[in-house]
């Protein structure tokens, strides 16, 4: 088991290891790989244990980072279905989310419903062979434990989509009844997922587990995952305790003990090395290192290797190809750093000075919400940083690799430029990013300002949009251009997410490259299940709040979580259904989250998919006096929203509003679309209805 964890190929798998009869094994040739010869010993059967792995390689029916290393999505695939994040390359006025325009349908076959149980066979098939090879006792049983963690895991994939679904703890034969069963109800799944992992905490072999595979600590984050999963699911969805099965109350109380065990265990968050040199130091560049071997608290993570297994993530993000963006709701999620919402009424709001880089409260206050980009970023939480682009302009010289600071306007331009490691090597006619033509490593920071594509082009400013157009403004002296004709780093909210870009990862133009690391279990996600669950049972005060949300919050450099503070007025944009505290605990988990995957799966169990898919996806705000610099695509008169109807505005609308939001996609809910409450639950793909007649369709479907 010493091995580096790398991803095997199910092509492999199956010439490797298939069923064979005896005659057939007379005739195998020598040296080849046949079912009884990959179980022969624990050597070779741990061999075969790294093929389970190959299910965290870009799967996007699971939960979490699934790393999906040859797609502009990357790890934030499910978070556009929750509405957190979009997909610019939607249309002009369309309604980019298919869940808020109604257009999901049954699919003829998915693999959100195949493909868990190919590891679900493939963990069988090294459970019935375990008592077949040459092992210690203790071996076996750690092989066993890892096949049930496999086993549980995709069963939980199945149990997160679909709910009730035929379990399957053997290897399924064409006259298995297993074939023509009906589905199992989630109760039933739950309780066999929950004891199998329970199963696996208590057995697994942590002396025989290499660093980065599957361990005790490993399963506790999965048990705290599962169990804060289904826990709040029953809950907010109403669902009963089946007699027999694991209970609410048990998987809450489960998800409290098991993560509060994680939290004590590993009690600091990773700050950072000295290649990170932002505000909120270790949120970003923990997704852009080169290695999380010694990170602290990242208790699984896919290893990527140069010309052995590399990604595409981070260059995504520097090419025309990109299309993730994330729309202004989700931007007035983030806290300001002093750790209230943006419109509670003792809110603070600053202004800059270009000239001393230095803040001031205003003395007229601004609305987060509704204010140009500079004072939209200006003092929030850092993680938006990470995870957009902040606003910048700078002059980009005949040399489309050089630039030069942009000091007009009292230096505002520069105000996020300075809190980045300037791109490039300051020379006397200005900073030059190198241009290689061929794999690169750029400079050696985390991330930095200017942004470039792969090859080092700087772009000049952002917001950068799409203009559709063969020409276009650009940027002005005084002013915002919110299009140009540049290609790459561009979206149409204004908001591009660059979570991935690592100025050192090396690069090229046509070929995957990428080796930074990337987490798939960490304490950051277990201490927000801690606060959510002791929340659900009564448990949260502010002793958990500070083990738990506070401990992010001050790595993030945002002021501390006051449970007494916490009140019905506390964010008056808050869904008043929901307990303000419960509230605060639940944007944390969005935003220390954010594109990794976890917000759909949580918007659902919340039961509040409604709230965040029917969201209008609009854009940055635009003085009046830029809008010039608007294009519009949508039949209307300037591309920006009028904030009472949310429909295109007017010249005159956008005078009287003092400016407005981009507009370029539709309001679901004006459109007379938005989430339907059969989407809770995917249905079942109408081949698997014909060849299984038990099977039911999903209620709604």
């Amino acid at each position: 088991m010493k091995k580096i964890l790398y991803a095997i190929s199910l092509t492999a798998l199956l010439m490797g290891v298939s069923s064979c009869n005896d005659a057939y094994l007379d005739r195998t040739p020598k040296g080849a790989i046949t079912e009884a010869s990959a179980f022969a010993s624990y050597e070779s059967s741990a061999a075969y244990v790294l093929t389970l792995y190959d299910v965290f390689n870009g799967y996007t029916f699971l939960q979490g980072p699934s790393c999906l290393v040859n797609s502009p999505l990357a790890t934030s695939t499910r978070d556009l279905y929750s509405g957190l994040l979009d997909n610019y390359n939607s249309g002009w006025s369309t309604i980019s989310n298919s869940f808020a325009n109604q257009t999901e349908v049954i699919p003829t076959s998915a693999n959100s419903y195949s493909y868990p149980y190919v590891w679900i066979r493939r963990a069988n098939i090294l459970l019935d062979h375990l008592d077949e090879m040459e092992a210690t006792d203790a071996q076996k049983k750690h092989l066993e434990a890892i096949g049930r963690f496999f086993r549980a895991f995709a069963h939980y994939a199945l149990l997160v989509n679909y709910g009730d679904c035929i379990y399957v703890d053997e290897t399924v034969t064409d006259d298995s009844e297993v074939m023509t069963a009906s589905r199992n109800s989630r109760q039933f799944v739950a309780d066999k997922i929950y004891n199998e992992l329970d199963w696996v905490i208590s057995n697994i072999q942590d002396d025989l587990a290499a660093p980065n595979t599957i361990n005790s600590d490993v399963a506790k984050a999965m048990m705290s995952r599962f169990c804060l999963f289904e826990g709040s699911w029953r809950e907010y969805h109403q669902v009963a305790d089946e007699s027999g099965t694991v209970t609410k109350a048990q998987l809450l109380a489960r998800c409290v003990s098991v993560s509060k065990e994680l939290a004590d265990k590993y009690p600091n968050l990773y700050t950072g090395d000295s290649n990170d040199k932002h505000p909120g130091k270790g949120w970003g560049q923990m997704w852009t290192r080169d290695d999380l071997g010694n990170v602290p608290g990242v208790l699984l993570y896919n290893k990527y290797v140069e010309d052995v297994k590399q990604h595409r993530m981070g260059h995504y993000e520097h090419i025309a190809s990109a299309c993730l963006e994330m729309p202004q709701s989700t931007v007035d999620l983030y806290l300001p750093v002093d750790g209230l919402p943006i419109h509670n009424a003792a809110v603070k709001t600053y202004d800059y000075d270009g000239v001393t880089k230095s803040y001031t409260e205003s003395a007229a206050p601004y609305d987060y919400a509704n204010a140009d980009p500079y004072k939209t970023f200006r003092k929030r939480d850092p993680r938006l940083w990470q995870m957009v682009v902040p606003p910048y302009k700078v002059i980009r010289e005949a040399n489309a690799n050089l630039w030069n600071p942009d000091e007009n306007s009292d230096g505002k331009y520069l105000e996020f430029v300075n809190q980045f490691t300037p791109r490039g090597v300051k020379q006397d006619n200005g900073y030059l990013v190198p241009n290689f033509s061929v794999d690169y490593h750029q400079i050696e920071s985390h991330k930095s300002l200017p942004s470039t594509n792969w090859a080092g082009n700087i772009l000049p400013n952002v917001p950068h949009t799409q203009s559709g157009a063969a020409g276009g403004p650009g940027s002005k002296d005084g002013k915002i251009g919110y299009f140009n004709t540049f290609p790459f780093q561009k979206c149409k909210s204004g908001y591009f997410v660059w979570k991935q870009v690592a100025n050192w990862d090396k690069q090229n133009s046509t070929f995957v490259m990428d080796v930074a690391d990337k987490p798939l279990f960490k304490i950051e996600e277990v201490l927000l299940n801690y606060a959510e669950a002791a929340f659900m049972t009564g448990a949260f005060n502010q002793s958990v709040a500070d083990a738990t949300i506070n401990k992010l919050r001050d790595r993030a450099e945002v002021g501390r979580m006051t449970v007494a503070n916490i009140n019905a007025n506390f964010d008056p944009d808050r869904d008043p259904s929901v307990d303000p505290v419960l509230w605060e605990i639940r944007r944390e988990r969005l935003i220390e989250l954010m594109g990794e995957s976890f917000s759909f799966e949580d918007v659902r169990r919340w039961k509040k998919a409604d709230w965040f898919v029917n969201k209008h996806q609009y854009g940055v705000w635009v003085n009046a006096d830029d809008m010039a610099n608007v294009e519009t695509h949508t039949g209307g008169s300037t591309g920006l929203m009028d904030n009472a109807t949310h429909l295109e505005a007017s010249a005159a609308t956008v005078a009287a509003q003092g400016g407005g939001h981009l507009y370029y996609f539709l309001d679901p809910v004006k459109a007379g679309k938005g989430w339907l409450d059969k989407y809770y639950l995917f249905p079942i793909p109408s081949e698997e209805l014909l060849l299984n007649t038990n099977l039911k369709q999903t209620t709604g479907w």
